[in-house]
C-alpha cells in the first residue's frame, strides 16, 4: 500500500519505451466507489494540459516510478468525459473535515493510504481536533461516506484507529482482482512484457531519467512554472470555479491574470483552473 503524498510527483514510466513520458500531478478520487479512479499526469506538452491514465492501467508503483504498458493509455482530459464528471465533484481528501455518524467534529484527514493493486481507499490519517500530529488511520470499513464537505465515520472511531499502513495489509488480498494479484506484487516492482529483458533499460535509483526528476533543481521547477504562468495569462475561463469556502475564484469568461492564478493556488482550484480554459 501506498500513501498519496508517495504516488504525487512520482515519474510515469513506460515499460514498451524504457522511458519516463510525465508525473504523476493529481489523483481523480470516486467518491461513489471509493478508490482511485483515474491519475492526472504531465508530460511534455504541458502546455496543451493535462493527460489523464485509468488507475486499471497502471502496472506498478514503486519507489522510483509508476509503470504503465505504453503512452497510449494517456489521453487528454478533454476526451474522459467520466474524468471530468468526477473533477467536478472536486473531491478532495487531505485536509477534509472528519464528522461521526452522530455529527460529532472528529479531526481532519492528513493523508489517506491506497491500495496500489486496485486503486481502493484503504484508510485514511486521522489527525484529531487539537492535535498537532497525525493520531492513527481510519480502516476503510469505519468510513462511511467520502463527501465533499466531510468524511462520515462511525462513531467512536478513536477507539478503532490503527497506527500504521501493516495493520490494515490483510484486507488486500480480498480486493485484488485475479488478473492483477498474479501480475504484480505489492511489495517488489515486477515488470512482465514479452520483449527479452536486455530491451528494457533497467529503472534503478541510478537511472538518470529517474533521478533527475526526483529531485529537480529549483531554477528548473522555477522556469517550468514561470512557463505554465505565461501559457496561462490571457487565456478565457470557460466555467465558474468556486474555492470550498464559497468564494469565487474566477467568473466564466474572465481572462487569466497573474491575480487570477495567485488565487487559485491559495484556494486549491489551480488543477481545476488550467482544465478550464481557452484562447
Amino acid at each position: 500500500m501506498k500513501n498519496s503524498q508517495q504516488v504525487l510527483g512520482l515519474p510515469v514510466l513506460s515499460i514498451e519505451e524504457g522511458k519516463q513520458i510525465g508525473i504523476v500531478k493529481h489523483l481523480v478520487l470516486n467518491p461513489e466507489l471509493g478508490k482511485v479512479s483515474s491519475l492526472l499526469v504531465e508530460d511534455a506538452a504541458w502546455y496543451l494540459g493535462l493527460k489523464t491514465i485509468p488507475f486499471e492501467s497502471v502496472q506498478g508503483i514503486g519507489e522510483f516510478g509508476l509503470t504503465i504498458e505504453n503512452r497510449s493509455f494517456l489521453s487528454a482530459v478533454a476526451d474522459s468525459p467520466e474524468v471530468i464528471e468526477l473533477l467536478k465533484k472536486d473531491l478532495s481528501l487531505p485536509g477534509i473535515k472528519v464528522l461521526s455518524k452522530k455529527g460529532r467534529l472528529v479531526g481532519t484527514v492528513s493523508d489517506f493510504i491506497i491500495n496500489e493493486n486496485n486503486g481502493g481507499i484503504m484508510g485514511c490519517q486521522l489527525t484529531l481536533t487539537h492535535s498537532e500530529k497525525p493520531d492513527g488511520i481510519i480502516p476503510r470499513k469505519s468510513i462511511l461516506t467520502f463527501g465533499h464537505d466531510f468524511l462520515v465515520v462511525e462513531e467512536g472511531i478513536e477507539n478503532v484507529l490503527v497506527a500504521d499502513i501493516e495493520e490494515i495489509e490483510d484486507v488486500i488480498e480480498d480486493n485484488i482482482p485475479t488478473d492483477r494479484q498474479e501480475a504484480i506484487n505489492s511489495d517488489d516492482l515486477e515488470i512482465k512484457t514479452d520483449a527479452p529483458v536486455a530491451d528494457i533499460p533497467a529503472i534503478t535509483q541510478e537511472s538518470p531519467n529517474v533521478a533527475k526528476n526526483e529531485k529537480q533543481p529549483a531554477d528548473a521547477l522555477k522556469h517550468f512554472e514561470e512557463q505554465q504562468r505565461k501559457y496561462l495569462i490571457g487565456k478565457k475561463v470557460i466555467m465558474k470555479i468556486v474555492a470550498e469556502n464559497g468564494e469565487v475564484v474566477a467568473e466564466e469568461g474572465d481572462t487569466v491574470t497573474n491575480e487570477i492564478i495567485e488565487h487559485a493556488k491559495a484556494t486549491d482550484r489551480y488543477i481545476q483552473l488550467t482544465l478550464n480554459i481557452r484562447d
